[in-house]
């Protein structure tokens, strides 16, 4: 026994295959690339928005301290003012803060309270006689009239003034001792002292400017950017956050924990204020500070900076608009990750197209190549026949009877080359767009029955036997008689050359309503072998031939199908196949029946035979 050994041999995989493995294992990698790099983008953009978000709350802050500070230092009443009830330098002092203050409205009276004979007196700053004028306690002041009876009790016994217990309970009123400490008039170490004086410096704010002016505009210039990032912003009292003194939103946060940053305003503590107090240790405030959102979390110096940041008179709550830091970071990065992903996955079905369309191209070139071996090869026996009779006939080599059937063999041979050269004509104007034509009313019955005349000679040559099932009264279809002839024509050269043994051809014509349209249906069926399943989806493919017509050398180019589909498409119609294993084929034509008041012989414009494929 001899082996043989056989080498089998590799192709060399294409360009285009190398490329898109390398695609597709590339692509996961960047797909996890991208997830890393838009998580580390978002958590380098919540740190930006937490830093520009501190940053503006403290410039709110130093904007609305500086200019209530400025207010305070500016009209606080000295010894001299306060005995005399009036003095050119305090009229300076407050002319100068009247016209460089950018919101002087914000301040609704000055007011003085100090002792005259050892009684409590009110007096308020005229600013047209620029002198303290006698005026009555209100109901708010009335409250700490008590209060200021115990200061004078202890400034006249000599006891220090206790500022444990600061004036507090009213938002629109500043309290301030009398400035009994002068600067002089030549430089000295350490300011002058004078004989003190008993009184206080009360600061009534204009709280509707204040809500309604003031602040709004604050908020506007550090939180509420028409580019970038815009915030909800709302101030409320520190000790009572149920009482707000200005909201940008309906839904701005009230509670410190729903807030993204605070920062307290008037909370800056000075011993000759009678502001709040510093927090001590153990006190609620700190122990709310201490519950704040993870966002607040930082340096220690940070967490310090913020604790002092959120203690004062009223306390500044800034939020996103999308309700937190996080909620708008996450929106950022679900967006930038569908951008991302999308972009990717366009890139996908982009490489998915292209190695489908490449193989189609492929598939498409090995059929042109297979049709032009096979017309050549369908050419190359009519015309040898053709080539082959003339010579005889012109050598004189057939005579008498035998003329008559050399002269058959050439009109069928002739015919049959004919009817390829057409053919190939006919989808050469359908692939060009040029298949332009009218089309008329037409009867389906004269279709058929010129289909069969047509079809005549291959029928009597191959004994197939024509099985007519017509119906009566067919509504008529509108299209070109010529073509629509060719389509049921090639339907049954098909159904000769593929069908059973017994030589059996049906033809049925019937109307239906499919989808609330009315259409007249042609089916060409037969009794052969019937169609694989694998080869259905590519029979009406140009060029494809099945494995069978290719195995019994079965004459044809691929065609035939092809034309009968955009044939039917140009009319509006549609075609398809039914079939079983060793059943035989139906294939049907479905067209549109003309409406009952379309008029006999109406003429229309056909579309493009090759302009749907």
């Amino acid at each position: 026994m001899m082996l043989h050994s056989a080498q089998m041999k590799i192709g060399k995989p294409s360009g285009a295959t190398l490329v898109t493995c390398a695609l597709l294992v590339l692509l996961p990698a960047l797909a996890v690339l991208q997830y890393r790099w838009v998580g580390q983008v978002s958590t380098a953009e919540r740190e930006r928005m937490q830093r520009n978000l501190r940053t503006a709350a403290g410039q709110f802050r130093e904007n609305f301290d500086g200019e209530m500070i400025r207010a305070v230092l500016s009209l606080q009443v000295g010894p001299a003012t306060a005995l005399e009830g009036t003095s050119e330098r305090y009229t300076d002092r407050y002319e100068t803060w009247l016209n460089t203050s950018a919101h002087p409205q914000v301040v609704a009276a000055v007011l003085l309270v100090d002792a005259d004979a050892g009684r409590l007196r009110l007096r308020q700053w005229n600013p047209d006689t620029h002198t303290f004028e006698a005026t009555d306690w209100s109901a708010a002041l009335g409250d700490w009239r008590a209060r200021f009876e115990q200061e004078l009790s202890d400034f006249t016994a000599g006891r220090p003034p206790s500022r444990r217990g600061p004036f507090r309970g009213d938002d629109s009123t500043i309290v301030t001792p009398l400035r009994n400490l002068v600067s002089p008039r030549s430089p000295a170490p350490v300011p002058q002292t004078v004989t003190p004086v008993f009184g206080f410096t009360i600061i009534q704010l204009n709280m509707a400017y204040l809500r309604e002016q003031m602040l709004p505009e604050l908020a506007e210039r550090h939180f509420i950017h028409a580019d970038g990032d815009v915030y909800r912003v709302s101030v409320t009292n520190s000790d009572d956050p149920s009482k707000v003194l200005y909201q940008s939103d309906p839904g701005a946060p009230v509670e410190r924990t729903n807030a993204d940053a605070t920062a307290g305003l008037l909370g800056r503590v000075d011993p000759a204020f009678f502001f709040a107090r510093p927090p001590r240790s153990g006190d609620g405030d700190r122990d709310q500070l201490r519950g704040l959102r993870p966002r607040m979390d930082g340096t220690p110096d940070e967490l310090r900076a913020q604790e002092q940041d959120s203690f004062g008179r009223w306390l500044l709550l800034v939020q996103h608009q999308s309700g937190s830091l996080e909620a708008a970071v996450a929106a950022a990065r679900r967006r930038n990750l569908g951008i991302s992903f999308g972009v990717l996955l366009l890139l996908t079905v982009s490489i998915g197209l292209l190695v489908n369309t490449s193989r189609r191209a492929q598939r498409l070139a090995r059929q042109q190549m297979e049709f032009v071996a096979g017309v050549s090869h369908e050419l190359r026996t009519p015309v040898a026949v053709i080539r082959s009779a003339s010579d005889n006939l012109a050598h004189g080599v057939v005579t008498g009877d035998r003329v008559k059937s050399y002269g058959q063999l050439l009109q069928t041979e002739a015919k049959r080359l004919g009817e390829m050269v057409e053919r190939v004509l006919q989808y050469a104007g359908i692939e060009s767009g040029l298949g332009y034509t009218a089309r008329v009313a037409l009867p389906p019955s004269e279709i058929i029955e010129g289909a069969i005349d047509s079809s005549h000679p291959l029928l009597e040559t191959a004994d197939v036997q024509i099985h007519r099932e017509i119906a009566a009264d067919l509504p008529q279809v509108l299209g070109d008689a010529a073509a629509l002839r060719s389509a049921v024509q090639n339907l049954i050269a098909n159904a000769v050359k593929y069908g059973g043994r017994d030589r059996w051809v049906g033809i049925r014509a019937e109307h239906a309503r499919d989808r609330r349209r009315s259409e007249v249906r042609i089916t060409v069926s037969d009794h052969g072998a019937g169609i694989p399943a694998s080869e259905l989806p590519h029979i009406f493919d140009p060029f494809y031939r099945g494995t069978d017509a290719v195995e019994r050398q079965v004459h044809g180019n691929g065609l035939g199908l092809s034309l009968v589909k955009r044939i039917v498409a140009a009319h509006g119609g549609r075609v398809s196949v039914t079939t079983r294993a060793g059943a035989g084929s139906s294939f049907t034509i479905a067209l549109p029946a003309v409406p009952p008041e379309a008029r006999q012989g109406a003429v229309a414009e056909l579309q493009p035979v090759g302009g749907s494929r």
